[in-house]
């Protein structure tokens, strides 16, 4: 996705370099940007401030120089949820909790929120989303960071055919005997335990054969909470969109103790075509547009999250096979669905994230039927490039392309 924002009907598209870039206007019905990116926890991370909210201008000088000191403490918040998170770091809190298996092992609060989190979700997505693939995911080859795996050159369209995924069918119909089969494998989520001790420490159980891979509940959860500091607890409180990646957190302040009323900012953001023909970027890289410029739709947000998730990005070759990140819990292996990319809206990152895959693990006819009986604003992308949009995602499209 490509993020643009608004301010009533005026759009400007931010300037996203590496290094930090200011856009100032004399318009003062355009809003004015800030943008820099991080790299950190294996995604490109963007921060785009909007500064047309200051009580008083700030010259370039001390614009910079705010700047440069939020982007030191968002890398530090970076840096530490990292150590925590990680699952190619085995000294991270995470790898230590999957090498403890069979006790009670005392973790972080933001540990223990993420998995408890992750856990709630589970029966939202008739357990087709859950945090306990990891092992699943060393099986695909999925041991290492991303850019580190062999993906050769890129495919202009996905791969969906036998000999590329080691998963055949569409949408695979799961039978009971495959429910019990994924239950037994990957054992019953409940029978991880979670307890909060009265001296405010936390302790998770998990039983013996079973590991966690946080990662994408992780990327929502980061954004979101990038989202509210930058937005509420920096002292010059901006409007904020925060981009880990393509989970998409909107930082609105609490105008309560404001002197002036402020309009809410309008984000536009652009969603991508996946594979876009006649376009390989040399690495396939998060850094990368690997749409080019071609776009299906433009949605805008004031509040909330919007999320991408699909089979176009993460892949990588093992043992002969393109692989990707979309395990499928009852089989193993990485999902093979008619749904390519899924983008869906919700009130925060982490659910927006959480439902977007399990569009595409659901496929198209499941997923919208799905979407639509519970309201949820959401754009598919199948495996011929048909664009589907839920009835609750119309009021939010500027374009459909």
């Amino acid at each position: 996705m490509r993020t643009e924002a608004a301010n009533k009907e005026a759009f400007n598209k931010p300037t996203l370099n590496k290094q930090i870039s200011n856009k100032q206007t004399s318009n003062e019905n355009t809003p004015q940007l800030v943008t820099f990116n991080i790299r950190a926890m294996g995604c490109q991370v963007r921060i785009n401030l909007n500064i047309s909210s200051l009580s008083y201008p700030l010259s370039k000088v001390e614009l910079d120089q705010q700047t440069c000191l939020l982007a030191s403490k968002i890398e530090q918040k970076l840096a530490y949820w990292e150590h925590i998170f990680s699952r190619f770091n085995e000294t991270s809190e995470l790898m230590q909790l999957n090498h403890h298996t069979n006790q009670w092992w005392q973790v972080s609060a933001e540990l223990f929120e993420v998995l408890q989190l992750a856990i709630e979700f589970v029966p939202k997505t008739q357990g087709l989303v859950t945090p306990t693939l990891l092992q699943s995911m060393w099986a695909a080859g999925y041991k290492h960071s991303f850019e580190t795996l062999p993906k050769l050159s890129i495919p202009t369209k996905p791969c969906t055919d036998s000999s590329a995924m080691p998963c055949t069918a569409l949408n695979i119909k799961e039978n009971a005997e495959d429910r019990a089969l994924g239950n037994d494998r990957h054992q019953n989520i409940e029978s991880i335990q979670l307890h909060r001790l009265t001296d405010g420490t936390y302790q998770v159980y998990l039983p013996t054969g079973m590991a966690l891979d946080l990662n994408g509940y992780v990327k929502g959860w980061c954004a979101m909470q990038l989202a509210d500091y930058i937005s509420r607890g920096y002292d010059y409180r901006l409007p904020c969109l925060v981009d880990m990646g393509g989970d998409i957190a909107i930082g609105v302040p609490d105008n309560q103790d404001a002197e002036i009323e402020i309009d809410p900012v309008t984000w536009g953001i652009a969603i991508a075509k996946p594979y876009a023909i006649n376009s390989e970027p040399p690495f396939f890289d998060e850094a990368c547009d690997v749409s080019g410029d071609e776009d299906v739709a433009v949605v805008s947000i004031s509040s909330g999250a919007i999320a991408t998730s699909g089979q176009d990005y993460r892949r990588w070759r093992h043992k002969g096979r393109w692989q990707h990140h979309l395990i499928h819990p009852h089989h193993s292996c990485p999902v093979t669905s008619d749904v390519l990319t899924a983008t869906v809206i919700a009130a925060d990152t982490m659910t927006a994230e959480v439902y977007a895959k399990y569009c595409v693990l659901l496929g198209s006819k499941a997923a919208m039927a799905w979407l639509n009986n519970q309201n949820i604003a959401a754009l598919l992308i199948d495996t011929e490039y048909n664009v589907m949009v839920s009835p609750a995602m119309r009021p939010s499209l500027i374009q459909l392309l």
